[in-house]
């Protein structure tokens, strides 16, 4: 099967330089590297979903898609969330099913079981995961894409080649940045505004709207209104019949949340293979140290949630964190100085809505860690030691983790860059 890049290529719609580009953020944020091309406008999105189409062999959907809400139930949530499938219309007596690829074998069992036959159509997988967290409440990472931001980085790079081979003077332009309201508006959109599944309705996390009454349950002492200057230390058919699904619904592995000594983690380290591997070894770290730790992406003005241990950052929570960078705040201050920041949170909505996303347990004070690449922040961890409690005060070893993450991303980026030229 050839690869999606390729494909793009041999179409005139991507060079060799943008696929390392997309990889590379591949590397760094995760997902399909179908979300990378989007996110970092290398691709546009009807070009990526016909060569998906190509690919796959399938019919393919793209743009904003609507769902028959009639349909959402037929799919238990736990299936849909899984397979990563939303049933889309009825078309012809045939169901089709929304999808980011194609498993012929869970598709058959579908058609066995709706007593019709199923359909898969291919979208891009930032798509299929807004339709997911949409109808069936599913937890998935957020990107810059979903709230319609543009990554400064790959494009500003792109931008000084050319300017150089023209031999024009390259002038800096300021980070694109999304006001807090306009944030906090599609936030609650991404995360908040919920269509329910008829057989599991569950209340949806704390949104914008509500960042008032939160604030008043916050104590006043665990919040301030100013940042101290020194914190910074460095077709019609008959309906379809719901039917009875056996298939048990199956809790994943418990993982290994055990603190972890710093000599243990940088060893540990030295072996990793992917990302996720990185945060796991990082927040166990990080636990050695402090009660709570959370890894952020920071990606086009927005810091997004990526993964977390401690309390209230178990079951995916970590993942419905997004604080925009465009006001003030220690998160801005990070990624502004690459200095790590440590004391109190101020008193803004974004920071009011991310201690409520991490219920309610506000700490005394907190510490932020930038971790780069190429010179920018691309992840912040955060740690801090729970309810009315200070943060650790011996940074050290931490700072020098932090290096070393992003020395240990470099190998990935690096080793990813090689097998995409062999």
């Amino acid at each position: 099967m050839p690869k999606i890049g390729e494909i793009l290529i041999a179409e005139g719609h991507l060079t060799q330089e943008g696929l390392e580009e997309a990889l590379d953020w591949q590397v760094l944020y995760g997902g399909r590297l179908g979300t990378n091309l989007l996110e970092l406008k290398l691709s546009e999105e009807e070009r990526l979903a016909h060569a998906l189409g190509k690919q796959l062999g399938a019919e393919v959907a793209w743009g904003e898609l609507a769902v028959d809400p009639a349909l959402v139930g037929i799919v238990p949530k736990h299936v849909a969330d899984r397979q990563e499938i939303v049933p889309w219309k009825v078309d012809k007596r045939r169901l089709k099913i929304l999808c980011c690829e194609i498993k012929v074998a869970e598709f058959d069992q579908l058609s066995y079981k709706l007593g019709r036959t199923c359909v898969p159509v291919v979208a891009p997988e930032f798509r299929i995961f807004q339709l997911l967290r949409a109808h069936y409440q599913a937890t998935r990472q957020m990107r810059a894409l979903d709230f319609g931001l543009v990554p400064e980085e790959g494009l500003e790079a792109r931008r000084k080649k050319k300017e150089k081979e023209k031999g024009n003077v390259v002038v800096e332009p300021p980070p694109e940045l999304i006001d807090e309201g306009a944030f906090n508006e599609i936030y609650a959109k991404v995360v908040g505004e919920r269509t329910a599944a008829p057989q599991q309705p569950e209340p949806p996390p704390v949104a914008a709207a509500a960042q008032e009454e939160q604030l008043e349950k916050l104590p006043e002492d665990a919040i301030l209104e100013e940042l101290p200057a020194e914190a910074i230390v460095g077709e019609a058919a008959p309906p379809l019949k719901e039917v009875s699904w056996d298939e048990p619904l199956q809790a994943a592995p418990p993982r290994n949340e055990a603190p972890l000594e710093f000599k243990d983690a940088l060893k540990a380290l030295e072996g990793v293979t992917d990302r996720d591997s990185i945060a796991h070894i990082v927040l166990r770290a990080s636990r050695s140290k402090a009660a709570r730790a959370l890894l952020l992406q920071v990606q086009g003005g927005v810091a997004l949630g990526w993964d977390g241990l401690g309390e209230g950052l178990e079951n995916g929570a970590a993942r419905t964190v997004a604080i925009p960078l465009a006001g003030d705040s220690a998160f801005r201050l990070v990624v502004k100085t690459r200095s790590h920041y440590m004391g109190p949170l101020q008193k803004t909505p974004s920071n009011i809505r991310f201690l409520a996303t991490l219920g309610k347990k506000v700490p005394l004070s907190s510490l932020l860690f930038p971790i780069l690449h190429k010179g920018r922040v691309s992840h912040m961890l955060y740690l801090d030691n729970g309810h009315k409690q200070q943060a650790p005060t011996d940074v050290g070893e931490m700072l020098i983790l932090s290096q070393r993450i992003g020395q240990t991303v470099e190998a990935l980026v690096e080793r990813k860059r090689k097998a995409a030229r062999g």
